[in-house]
């Protein structure tokens, strides 16, 4: 399978949202969030074959909010 070549979030904003709220939960008050940062951390996890991490991010996230409500 081709691996596909992220080069900015002009038609993807969703994916920005994930890689976002990921380094946020990931790297706290150290995350660099940044389009560029954002790119490489992308390119990292796709590498490391590690993509479903956004996807458990997400899903701790709303488990988290649903507490609340």
């Amino acid at each position: 399978m081709e691996n596909i070549e992220i080069k900015d979030f002009r038609f993807n904003p969703e994916l920005r949202r994930l890689l976002t709220q990921y380094c946020l939960m990931t790297y706290e008050e150290n995350a660099v969030l940044d389009d560029e940062s954002l790119i490489a951390e992308y390119n990292y996890l796709n590498e490391s074959n590690c993509l479903n991490d956004l996807f458990l991010c997400e899903y701790l996230t709303i488990k988290s909010l649903q507490k609340y409500v």
